[in-house]
């Protein structure tokens, strides 16, 4: 799926040396990817900044960071290292760094790299315009992370001003999470659940759906959870409906769903709703319940299967991709066992598998005495890739001969006159078709699988 970001860059990039300039680089998550997408038209509609490409051209850096693994942390730190020489001969320069990791660790941060203007966390997003200008004339470091609760958080608004939008856009519905899993640092970071405003949620759709967007992912950290912090009188199940009947939007999707909140109902209206994907992302992250309870997920490998099995019954089509944590504390070889007899029954058409990395302040970081060896922890984690890939790989070669729709969202990356899109079960296809047709949903043949993605011919 092209990001937002990308399209905005590669508009606004030739306008560069007219104005200030801003580069945003993104760790992470799709609510990121929104944040970073929002937060650039915020400065381009508000301050008149333009995108560039290089941060070390940039008048103002942001870094849009991670938590949810080390590997993340380490991404970031690498990055923010590599324009400390740009701000010796540029002081003029602002680098801010926020998001997850600066919620986190905002002081160590500004320890570590004391060239670093600005730290914010996860709640800052609508002032950080006026945080930066703070910078510019005060000439003084600041660090603004507390996190807000129901009356004082904003989700960040939509701007229609930057001119193009991609075919498939995220709209946020939901933020924060309540459940405290022993290995997740979320309800640190991003706060309680907070649901967005129906109004807001549907005006944003609206426009977006006028523009040419023509699918839409609602995101939230725990996004079936929608509702149920009783700010506004709509339910999950009831928003769904509503997006759903919005003119031009011809496809819905949503993520990140929690087994616990998934209920029957949720399952009936996506078989109802036509606009809503026949795809779903359910982490399940171990097939032990032994781990699962250590885990604090709020279900067992029953529950989970029941959800599964009404999921196949009401939508017999449905993909079905997960999260998988490998080596969690006290994990035994039985219970990873458990968790590739999960992945063997379930038949996931993918999923996305780590290696459990220890998160500051989780219960979890705290039972060092059952840590996995990290050569434990790879050579598992190997085992359930190897596994996953051959499920992945069989599916895959089971869509050669269909045909399927395809919402085609631009040109491919690869071959001349190749475009690309997503099926309804949210598998990419590229095939050969003109740009004309970016934007609308094609009938395609499929006539070849790859370990990725399809390849298809139109009929």
């Amino acid at each position: 799926m092209t990001r937002p970001i990308d399209v905005i860059r590669t508009r606004s990039q030739t306008h560069c040396h007219m104005s200030k300039r801003i580069h945003i680089a993104t760790y992470g998550c799709q609510m990121n990817e929104y944040e970073s997408d929002r937060t650039f038209r915020l400065f381009h509609d508000k301050e008149g900044y333009e995108w560039t490409h290089d941060p070390t051209k940039a008048d103002l850096v942001l870094y849009n960071t991670c938590s949810i693994r080390d590997k993340a942390d380490q991404k970031a730190f690498s990055a923010i290292g590599l324009l400390r020489s740009t701000k010796l001969t540029r002081p003029e320069m602002v680098i801010a760094v926020g998001g997850c990791m600066a919620q986190m660790q905002g002081k160590e941060i500004q320890k570590k790299f004391p060239y670093v203007d600005l730290v914010f966390g996860t709640h800052q997003w609508n002032h950080l315009p006026e945080l930066v200008r703070k910078v510019q004339v005060e000439k003084e470091k600041i660090l603004e992370i507390d996190l807000y609760g129901w009356k004082n958080y904003n989700f960040l608004p939509y701007r229609q001003s930057v001119a193009s939008h991609p075919i498939s856009e995220f709209v946020t519905i939901q933020n924060g999470c309540n459940k405290f899993c022993t290995f997740c640092l979320v309800p640190f970071t991003r706060g309680r659940e907070m649901s967005r405003s129906p109004k807001e949620i549907m005006e944003e759709v609206h426009e977006l759906a006028n523009m040419g967007v023509r699918e839409v992912m609602l995101l939230g950290q725990n996004v079936n959870a929608y509702g149920k912090d009783q700010r506004f009188d709509l339910s999950f199940t009831d928003l769904l409906k509503k997006v759903c009947e919005i003119n031009g939007l011809e496809r819905l999707r949503f993520m990140t769903s929690h087994p616990a909140e998934l209920t029957f109902e949720m399952i009936d209206v996506m078989a109802d709703q036509e606009k809503i994907c026949e795809h779903l992302h359910l982490p399940l992250q171990s097939g032990s319940d032994m781990i699962l309870q250590k885990m604090n997920r709020g279900y067992d490998m029953a529950q989970y299967r029941k959800i599964v099995q009404y999921l196949r019954k009401k939508i017999p089509t449905l993909s079905l991709t997960t999260d998988l944590i490998v080596a969690f504390p006290g994990e035994t070889e039985e219970n990873f066992e458990r968790t590739l007899d999960a992945i063997r029954e379930f038949e996931f058409e993918d999923s996305f598998s780590f290696c459990y990395s220890p998160r500051p302040h989780t219960k979890a970081a705290q039972w060092t005495e059952a840590f996995n060896p990290p050569e434990v922890c790879n050579e598992r984690l190997s085992r359930l890739q190897k596994l996953q890939n051959e499920i992945r790989d069989r599916k895959n070669q089971a869509w050669v001969g269909k045909e399927v729709q395809v919402l085609v969202e631009g040109e491919a990356k690869k071959g001349e006159g190749m475009l690309t899109g997503k099926n309804r079960e949210n598998v990419a296809v590229n095939f050969l078709g003109t740009k004309d047709w970016i934007g609308k949903l094609i009938d395609v043949k499929i006539t070849k699988a790859l370990p990725h993605s399809l390849l298809g011919a139109t009929l």
